[in-house]
């Protein structure tokens, strides 16, 4: 396999990973529409610097380096077992070397935790299209658009994209994950007895979620520890505490 390093951000190389990112973005629109600025961010950039900042903040970015130079860049957000490949690139000057691949499985070899991967990539991204389903083993679960919103999108940012996710195989730190979380929501079960509105939102978002629907498959499969306590797992708990406040 093509060998690479994930170099963590340094805040001196940010501006230039900002830069590096849009080439690679334009690259990707110049090849499927040519020189025209209706998919445009910005004026001029596919992605604002805006939206790779606060990707940044929000998550950890890497430099993906290759015989001591950098020759793209990565960003991702991990909760308990879930990760959100928030952006990756490869510089064009060396597209088809296995570069993008060898870094998706350095990602995944880092957190062995994470056992659920999405991403999103606008619909006219093919070389993204094919890298994700067809090299990474992710699979197509929605294409957003004025008909299907993504959720929070109020602005329609997310409008033509599609979004992706990759499930793996449950592993033994991806169940500790769980338990943790597991453990947080019940304590907020205990504390929403009050009827504080922000923590039965925060009950409620998770009742909701797919990662309930796992944290309760895992109780079924008898991976939790038997003296956990899960009250939150209850398929009515969490229900009535909510209609009791009429939610």
């Amino acid at each position: 396999m093509t060998e690479i390093q994930l170099l963590p951000l340094e805040e001196s190389e940010r501006e230039q990973f900002i830069k590096d990112n849009q080439e690679a973005f334009n690259y990707g629109a110049f090849e499927e529409f040519g020189v025209r600025d209706d998919h445009f961010e910005e004026d001029g950039e596919i992605i604002s610097h805006d939206t790779i900042s606060d990707s940044i903040d929000d998550g950890t970015a890497y430099r993906i380096v290759q015989n001591g130079k950098p020759v793209g860049g990565v960003v991702i957000k991990t909760e308990y077992d879930q990760g959100d490949l928030e952006l990756l690139f490869v510089s064009p000057s060396v597209h088809s070397k296995g570069i993008g691949y060898a870094t998706w499985c350095a990602i995944e070899e880092m957190h062995p935790e994470v056992t659920v991967w999405s991403t999103v990539t606008p619909y006219f991204e093919k070389r993204n299209i094919h890298f994700y389903v067809n090299r990474c083993g992710f699979h197509i679960v929605e294409y957003f658009n004025e008909h299907h919103c993504a959720p929070d999108d109020e602005d329609g940012e997310m409008f033509e994209m599609f979004s992706f996710e990759k499930i793996l195989p449950t592993t033994p730190e991806a169940v500790a994950e769980q338990i943790k979380r597991i453990t947080h929501y019940e304590n907020i079960l205990e504390q929403a007895e009050t009827g504080s509105e922000e923590m039965l939102k925060q009950l409620s978002d998770y009742y909701e979620s797919s990662a309930w629907k796992r944290d309760f498959a895992a109780d079924e499969k008898g991976l939790l520890p038997k003296d956990l306590k899960r009250g939150v797992l209850s398929e009515d708990g969490i229900y009535n505490l909510l209609e009791r406040f009429g939610l």
